[in-house]
Formats: C-alpha cells, sequence, structure tokens
C-alpha cells in the first residue's frame, strides 16, 4: 500500500513539474515601457508615394514593429490602428492635406507577431483602392499608431505617429466632389439642374423650361480652383437622341473665378456621338464654369428646350 501511494505521489510531482515548466514556457516575459515601435529609421514618421486615380486597384501596404533592445524570450502581438485626429499635428508641421477617407483604405491584416527570439514582426496589411473617388492633384494623409501590445494599450508601445503620404496625379475625369449649381436660367418640372452632378449619364437630367426660348444656362461651382482642357456634356439615353430632339446644337462655355466676372472659353457646334460631346477649351483654370445652349433642336418638333445628364470636366 504504501508503495502505491509512493508511486502515486511521483506521478503527481512529476505532473507538477511538467506543468509549471509548460506554463512558465508559455508567459511572456513583459517589455520595458516604449520598447516597441514601428521598423523605420530613428527620426522618420514619414512614408510618401504617388498614387494614380485613373482606376481603382488594390495596393498593398505592408508595415512592422520592432522590438528595440535584445530579442523577448517569448512571442509578442502588436495591433496597429488608424488615428485620424493626428491630422491637424501634420498640418501644423507639414501645410494642408486631407485626411485619406475611410472608404479608401482597409486594415486587412492589423494584428502581426513578434516572435520569440526576434526584434522584428511579421508584416501588417494595409490596402489601399476605390482611388478614383480621391481628388485630383492633392495629397491625403492617413495617421498610423501602435494601438496595443499583448492587448496592453498604454506603456509599452511607444507614441510614435507614422503618417502615410499620397500624392494624387492626373485623374481621367476630374472628381466632382463639393460641386455645387451656381444658378441656372429655368428648370421644367423636377428635372432640376443638380441632376448633372450625380453619376447618372443616362436617366436623369436637367431640362430647360419647355414654354420658355433659347438660350438656357446652367452655372457651376466647383468650391475649388480646377484645371482642365475640356467639357464634356452627355444627353439622356432615356430620351432617345437624337429622334425625339432637345439637344443643343449650339453651346457657350465660359469660366470664372469668382462667379461675377467671366471669360468666354468658346462657341462650339453641337456634335453628339454616342450621346457624349467634348469642347475642347485648352488649359482653363477655374472655379467656376456656365454652360449655355444657345440653340436647340426643338423637343418633339415643338418645345425649344435642351435636356442635359451630365457636366464633367477632362484634365
Amino acid at each position: 500500500m504504501n508503495k502505491m501511494q509512493n508511486k502515486y505521489i511521483a506521478l503527481i510531482c512529476a505532473f507538477l513539474v511538467l506543468f509549471t515548466a509548460c506554463k512558465k514556457e508559455n508567459e511572456r516575459v513583459p517589455l520595458p515601457e516604449g520598447s516597441v515601435s514601428f521598423q523605420l529609421a530613428a527620426g522618420k514618421d514619414t512614408i510618401e508615394m504617388p498614387l494614380s486615380i485613373l482606376k481603382d486597384s488594390v495596393i498593398v501596404i505592408g508595415m512592422k514593429a520592432a522590438l528595440s533592445g535584445t530579442p523577448s524570450p517569448s512571442e509578442h502581438w502588436v495591433s496597429f490602428s488608424v488615428d485620424t485626429t493626428k491630422l491637424a499635428d501634420y498640418r501644423s508641421r507639414f501645410g494642408n492635406a486631407l485626411l485619406l477617407p475611410s472608404s479608401a483604405y482597409l486594415f486587412y491584416k492589423s494584428t502581426t507577431r513578434i516572435p520569440a527570439g526576434a526584434t522584428a514582426s511579421d508584416s501588417a496589411q494595409l490596402n489601399i483602392g476605390q482611388q478614383t473617388k480621391l481628388n485630383e492633384y492633392s495629397t491625403y494623409v492617413l495617421p498610423l499608431k501602435i494601438h496595443s501590445v499583448d492587448g496592453n494599450t498604454e506603456g509599452i508601445a511607444t507614441d510614435r505617429v507614422v503618417y502615410l503620404v499620397f500624392k494624387t496625379g492626373k485623374p481621367l475625369f476630374i472628381n466632382k466632389t463639393g460641386w455645387t449649381i451656381a444658378g441656372n436660367s429655368s428648370q421644367q418640372g423636377t428635372f432640376a439642374p443638380a441632376n448633372l452632378l450625380d453619376a447618372n449619364t443616362t436617366t436623369t437630367y436637367w431640362a430647360s423650361n419647355i414654354t420658355q426660348q433659347m438660350p438656357q444656362l446652367v452655372a457651376i461651382n466647383f468650391n475649388r480652383d480646377i484645371t482642365f482642357t475640356a467639357v464634356n456634356y452627355s444627353l439622356p439615353t432615356a430620351l432617345n437622341y437624337p429622334n425625339l430632339g432637345g439637344y443643343p446644337t449650339s453651346i457657350r462655355i465660359e469660366t470664372s473665378m469668382n462667379g461675377t466676372t467671366w471669360e468666354e472659353k468658346g462657341v462650339f457646334t453641337g456634335n453628339v456621338v454616342g450621346n457624349l460631346q467634348t469642347l475642347n477649351t485648352g488649359q482653363v483654370t477655374a472655379r467656376y464654369l456656365r454652360f449655355t445652349a444657345l440653340a436647340c433642336v426643338k423637343y418633339a418638333s415643338a418645345y425649344e428646350a435642351v435636356f442635359i445628364s451630365d457636366v464633367s470636366l477632362v484634365p
């Protein structure tokens, strides 16, 4: 009986020793305060890159965390995040910039691991996309920070912020974000000039009043300075161009920097192909555009009116 008890005691002791050893092996060694940061050169806090907005494509940006001092004998988990409150700090140091909208980025992998015995983590992954919705010739910034280390949001990570800086260039078409209607000569029913600024080039449109005569105009405020070389306008396919008429045969384009003083950029003969016409103005910088239909083909052979579904700018 005593021999059997001794065997049980020996087995229990061996199990406790093994359990204690495993537990000790799995325990993370505490890291010193401020010992985890971005794997970047000291003093570097901006990463700048060009960003084409001619088409939407996924751009993958990798980032790693670094452990200062000697390697840790245990693994550690590091989480990155975006800190939008730091945009003001960037502007005060580097000048004006826009915050990269949340629709243009996705943290595909925000948490990464520093393996035991290593001083650098695996790579986290940030995806950039939907570039065509960004403004042309603009600077966008995305401030990043280390959110936590092993679940702790304070102490271990440095308070360092790294700014991803994206410089956009020439677009396929100039983004309409912020554009508003500054005025118009007339409107038929609910077919408002604001329809010129939506993303629908086929079924929504501005219609001038069918009881009035030419000329008819609409003015657009870009709410920023824009440089462009041509104006595109579209006709709504819902009106079965050219069978029903209602389209301009002569168009005048004017621009302005203040919405009061206008400069003519050309009078163009209507020549729509595939429901679209491009009016080449030459390079222009302006804040306002005035589109005037000087003459038209009567709608249904009876009404002197125009139906325009879209006005856009070509860089």
